[in-house]
């Protein structure tokens, strides 16, 4: 006798490694995760630093905008005055006087009169700017707006610089346009407002207009003109100092996904050869500033920033990713020792589901008992399987597939059901004369053909042939197979069956059927001798189905449908009355229907 191992056995040390080897992970997991600890900690300072710029960066805008509101205010109270600009002039210089980021002020009227006012000289100067460029256009934008606005920064002559501009129409009680309050904010001081804001060593702050031009860098503190880019007054991207930043749009990774939890601010990281070091990129859309958002963020230099702990993480994520790679094999080759017998019992049951028992393999003896015995049950089951579905395939030779079906389920008997069913009668036409023309060896592969093709018509619409009687056909629905549908089934197989012999031949013989059809009650069971028995259905509807076949002679028709089925299977196919119908031996008359030419 060959060796069986319990399943037992095998399961408890199987597992016990497998524990052992996910402690040693979960170790090697704390220690990584100690290192991450490291590196969140490190992320939780970038975005600290990107919410503090956002902030200071607001800080230092928000008088921008609170100014505009109180200057709109002043001289919309004095607009008898707007006319004479020269008037706000100490009011004008006392503005400049509390915003040190402002470098000008300055008022245009509708008809285009400059007022400007400059913080370092204290000068005031008058001016005709109706043949400026792009003034009227921004005038006009002034009438269909109320609310203050931050414009696409641009180079101007007048102070030689880059600037932000921050505009207001400024409107009477009536709601006229009186003028345009223009702030002036050279970019070069947001650039040294985000030097002063003193990252710690290793982050370097930035502020992108869009992506591909720069607003504020600490390289650009010192930039005094910004026409020299063609077609920009904002730095280009590619063209600033700054090997990092320009890398920030072409990643080696795409996210970061363990530096931060913030959905809204951004992260990615790259490999810069010339610097040897890996940079991380932090950083977040503002949208508030004007048409195009600003790109608020740093990107920080990990080795500077996060010392050696990088190059320990990589470290200790190459060491876990081993083990787990080990752990993994382990576990798939124990696993699959084990569920080899398990696997094949499964897929041998699909096929016994399948009805494929002449396909199925004796499944191989086990070492592990259980599995063994398991398959050595498994292959008497698919024997007894075996003989049971050649008894009830010999057995449906002789009666309906369903009826053998139920005899074996119930242990050879079956019992009477009474039921609301359809019953189909089908017969050639002309069988008779058939015969004696073609002699009874041809008459019998002309009908096995035809049976064959009737049969699987009917039983694809779940009807079940009953009796064969000569060349008729007698045909159930609803019983023995329950089917709620049986009126309507009937009638789509009869309708199938009329167009099969309609395009068909059988034993190179054309043929024409006739079929009737009525639905009613029945009586069905086993009837016969003690020995020898037969399953038939008995009810007034059996006869007056085949009392529709014959009278299909006198109508012309190849079906006639009685009112019962008619009413039951609804618009399931076009019927057109063919009048009353005189039932022989029955004092009633029935309607019958037939199918319909359209």
């Amino acid at each position: 006798m060959s060796l069986r191992i319990p399943i037992r056995f095998i399961t408890v040390f199987g597992v016990t490694a497998l524990v052992a080897l996910a402690v040693g992970i979960v170790f090697l997991l704390g220690l990584v995760s100690a290192t991450q600890n490291t590196r969140l900690l490190m992320s939780d300072q970038a975005e600290t630093l990107v919410n503090a710029m956002e902030r200071d960066i607001a800080l230092w805008l928000r008088p921008i905008q609170q100014q505009a509101d109180w200057i709109a205010e002043h001289v919309a109270q004095n607009a008898q005055s707007v006319d004479e600009l020269e008037q706000f002039d100490q009011f004008m210089l006392g503005a400049l006087a509390g915003t040190d980021q402002v470098a000008g002020l300055a008022l245009v009227t509708p008809n285009s009169i400059a007022r400007r006012w400059h913080r370092l000289d204290s000068e005031t100067i008058s001016e005709d700017w109706s043949s400026r460029q792009g003034i009227s256009t921004w005038i006009d934008s002034g009438r269909q707006r109320s609310e203050a606005s931050w414009v696409e920064p641009f180079f101007t002559d007048t102070i030689g610089k880059t600037i932000l501009l921050h505009d207001l129409p400024i409107r009477d009680k009536d709601g006229q346009l009186l003028a345009m309050l223009a702030q002036i904010v050279p970019i070069e001081e947001l650039s040294r407002y985000l030097t002063d804001l003193s990252p710690r060593e290793g982050m370097t702050p930035f502020v992108l207009y869009g992506a591909e031009r720069v607003l504020a860098h600490p390289s650009l503190t010192d930039e005094l003109v910004g026409n020299e880019h063609v077609g920009s007054p904002l730095t280009p991207l590619n063209e600033l100092d700054d090997d990092v930043l320009k890398r920030i749009w072409t990643p080696d990774e795409e996210e970061l996904f363990f530096l931060t939890n913030d959905n809204q601010l951004h992260t990615s990281g790259a490999f810069i050869r010339a610097h040897e070091r890996f940079y991380i990129y932090l950083y977040r859309y503002i949208e508030e500033y004007g048409p195009t958002p600003w790109i608020i963020g740093a990107h920080l230099n990990t080795e500077t920033y996060g010392g050696a702990e990088s190059d320990r993480l990589m470290r200790s994520l190459f060491v876990g990713l081993a083990v787990l790679l080990v752990a993994v094999v382990g576990a798939f080759l124990l696993g699959r020792y084990i569920t080899r017998p398990v696997t094949a019992i499964a897929a041998a049951a699909r096929q016994v589901e399948a009805n494929e028992l002449d396909q199925i393999s004796v499944l191989p003896p086990s070492h592990m008992r259980e599995l063994d015995d398991a398959a050595r049950s498994f292959n008497q089951m698919v024997v007894d399987l075996r003989e049971r579905t050649l008894i009830r395939q010999t057995l449906g030779q002789f009666v309906p597939e369903e009826v053998a079906r139920s005899l074996l389920s119930d242990g050879g008997s079956l019992k009477t059901e009474n039921a609301i069913a359809t019953l189909l009668y089908s017969d050639i036409e002309g069988f008779t004369q058939l015969t004696e023309t073609e002699g009874s060896t041809r008459v019998v592969a002309i009908l096995n053909a035809y049976f064959s093709d009737m049969v699987a018509i009917l039983e694809r619409h779940l009807g079940v042939v009953t009796q064969f009687h000569g060349d008729a056909i007698l045909a159930t629905f609803n019983v023995p197979i329950d089917n709620p549908d049986h009126a309507r089934s009937a009638i789509l197989a009869a309708s199938e069956m009329l167009s099969s012999i309609a395009s068909r031949t059988y034993a190179d013989h054309r043929l024409r059927i006739r079929i009737g059809i009525d639905t009613g009650p029945v009586v069905a069971g086993a009837v016969g001798a003690a020995g020898r028995l037969s399953y038939t259905v008995y009810g007034n509807s059996v006869n007056l189905a085949a009392r529709l076949e014959m009278l299909n002679k006198e109508f012309g028709t190849r079906l006639l449908i009685s009112e019962n089925t008619a009413n039951l299977a609804g618009d399931i196919i076009p019927l057109r009355p063919v009048g009353d119908v005189q039932i022989r031996g029955q004092a009633r008359t029935i309607k019958a229907f037939t199918q319909s030419d359209d």
